[in-house]
């Protein structure tokens, strides 16, 4: 079966999409509005009645303040694309879009890179013939549609750590004023510089995430608070329509408070408020390599989850490059 897909560069030239998986939204482009270092597109199919069938979105991330050339830009996709129809061949439509993807972006970047995938085998053909190689990576997604309560699921270290934050007077609330984003920006990129893989996001990037998706009800930034003072946090998103939270950024002055546990604290209050606002999933995506059971996977899993094998799949656009990599790691 063959679809027609556009490629679109502007969320005003986007046909009417439905909300459906929560990194392929239209909003999306309201993200990343206004950051000359990122160039958001989003790829939609369409069937013989030119109505659209699925959608995906993709970013282009220029790595360097100095240099705009294709070299210094990678492409990121996370997650499969939202189907608006379920009689589709998901599949086979996945093939075409991620093909496209390929067409569109392989002069513009040196690198493309498809994360968060929930499944280890989906879109195995269509990646492989667009000389694809993977490496082999675990998610931990917690159910809270169990008879378990959250609290249950956790392990007794975690609740330790827990009871000690509640009694030493931390507590949690919610961002409502834009007025503490520059104080959270700069606590996020203090305590996480080292552990996100690609270019730090500028201010901007969490100030659209505020207006667009925490004021549309499409998120939430939690704060944990001692004495006033913000001591950690954790940024959410939300999907309504396979009803699951996910856990974008979390963080916590784990050096200065140490034994006050902000980041336990805020990782448990924000799945305990996922679960009484009727989430079923609470997905912290992909933490690390397959092997590599021990670092942020181990600490997730002691909050009760459960580990699935997932793939990233990567693409260098130059050849030789790329086909030793395909070597190497495929």
């Amino acid at each position: 079966m063959t679809f027609e897909i556009k490629t679109y560069y502007r969320k005003e030239d986007l046909p009417p999409l439905e909300d459906v998986n929560f990194f392929h939204y239209a909003s999306s482009f309201d993200w990343y509005d206004a950051i000359p270092a990122y160039t958001p597109l989003m790829i939609v199919a369409f069937d013989a009645e030119e109505k659209p069938v699925a959608a995906m979105f993709a970013v282009i991330a220029r790595m360097n303040r100095l240099f705009a050339g294709s070299f210094f830009k990678r492409c990121f996709i996370q997650q499969e694309p939202a189907f608006f129809d379920k009689n589709v061949p998901q599949i086979e439509l996945f093939h075409q879009l991620i093909s496209h993807l390929v067409q569109e972006v392989e002069d513009k970047v040196f690198f493309i890179r498809y994360e968060g995938l929930s499944s280890a085998i989906f879109g195995y053909k269509g990646f492989r013939e667009n000389n694809f190689y993977y490496a082999k990576w675990i998610g931990v997604r917690n159910s809270l549609q169990r008879k378990r309560k959250i609290w249950d699921q956790l392990s007794a270290s975690r609740k330790n750590q827990v009871n000690k934050a509640i009694k030493k007077g931390v507590v949690i609330e919610e961002l409502l004023s834009e007025n503490d984003l520059p104080e959270i920006y700069d606590l996020i990129r203090k305590a996480n510089f080292q552990k996100i893989h690609q270019r730090f996001p500028p201010f901007r990037y969490f100030e659209n995430f505020y207006h667009h998706y925490i004021k549309e009800g499409k998120g939430k930034v939690l704060l944990a608070r001692y004495h006033g003072k913000i001591i950690g946090g954790i940024i959410l998103g939300f999907e309504k329509q396979r009803a699951t939270a996910y856990s974008l950024y979390y963080w916590g002055k784990t050096k200065l408070y140490k034994f006050l546990h902000p980041t336990v604290f805020s990782i448990f209050s924000a799945m305990q408020m996922s679960e009484k606002e009727g989430f079923q999933y609470f997905d912290f995506l992909d933490t690390g390599f397959l092997n590599d059971v021990a670092g942020r996977t181990r600490f997730l899993l002691q909050f009760g989850g459960k580990q699935r094998a997932t793939r990233q799949w990567y693409r260098f656009n130059w050849r030789l490059i790329n086909f030793f990599a395909k070597k190497l790691y495929g």
